[in-house]
């Protein structure tokens, strides 16, 4: 068995065992995550060092639901050079954050399709 990048015991038991309503929260964020992950890419592009803050700090709330550590200070540190309007190496950052959050969303993904 392939070991996810979430850990879907942990999800269960953080909404109560109650698979359906993991299901549910599950594609709430996979609906909402290409919008915010589409944010933050204009946001670095723009170099807006405001809305790569506002972006990256909705992205870690989220993702932090998910036990995903790597993801959420990935994002954590985005959040942080938006906020000290220091977007000095923001690329390699946002680079980070794609590649810590694609092993985040396929995990999702699955655990989707048979939560319990």
């Amino acid at each position: 068995m392939t070991q996810l990048a979430v850990d879907r015991k942990f999800l269960l038991e953080s909404v109560e065992n109650d698979a359906a309503f993991l299901k549910t929260v599950i594609g709430i964020f996979l609906t909402d995550c290409p919008g915010v992950l589409a944010k933050i890419r204009a946001a670095v592009a723009a170099h807006d060092p405001v809305q790569v803050m506002s972006a990256s700090h909705a992205l870690k709330g989220s993702v932090s639901f998910f036990g995903a550590k790597s993801a959420v200070e990935a994002a954590r540190i985005l959040e942080s050079m938006g906020r000290q309007a220091n977007l000095e190496g923001v690329d390699e950052a946002l680079t980070v954050l794609e590649r810590e959050m694609a092993p985040v969303l396929f995990a999702l993904e699955e655990i989707a399709k048979n939560p319990a």
